[in-house]
């Protein structure tokens, strides 16, 4: 009788996809959320300075960047598939969509994007005048773009 062996084949999933998913974004999206909550909190005194006097609540600060960071990870994330060949799994190296100076050009549309999505929120929900809605969105558009994408992964050598 011929003894036969029970083999089981396994299949990496990608190790480096499971780190960014479990820890990358959640830690990633805390860092973002904090970033916004501080360039808000900078520049509404700036605001003040011109007009009167803007005061607005703990509570409506983490408020208003919950919201900001969740839209602003969708916009980041469409600009990213945007600009980037997605296809992590068969390569460790990056593979851009578009040259870098493109993508720098690209970045524009996030900019507006996030600077239309915060002067709409700041005005609705922090009851903002016009004017100093347009210049927090102009800030938070600004200082809260997507701009490691264009720039990081050349200078961490991930790009081919």
């Amino acid at each position: 009788m011929k003894e036969t062996k029970n083999t089981t084949t396994l299949y990496d999933v990608g190790g480096v996809f499971i780190i960014v998913a479990l820890l990358g974004i959640p830690i990633g999206s805390i860092l973002d959320y904090l970033w916004n909550l501080l360039v808000l909190s900078i520049t509404l005194p700036i605001l003040s300075r011109n007009n009167n006097r803007i005061h607005v609540s703990i509570s409506r600060r983490l408020v208003y960047c919950f919201f900001i960071t969740l839209l602003g990870l969708i916009i980041d994330w469409a600009y990213f598939e945007l600009t980037w060949d997605t296809l992590f799994s068969k390569s460790a190296f990056w593979s851009p969509a578009m040259p870098q100076a493109l993508q720098f050009v690209w970045l524009l549309l996030p900019i507006i994007m996030l600077s239309l999505v915060n002067f709409s929120l700041s005005y609705a929900y922090l009851k903002l005048d016009k004017r100093q809605s347009i210049t927090l969105g102009i800030v938070m558009g600004i200082f809260t773009a997507p701009w490691l994408l264009p720039t990081l992964p050349y200078i961490l050598g991930w790009v081919q």
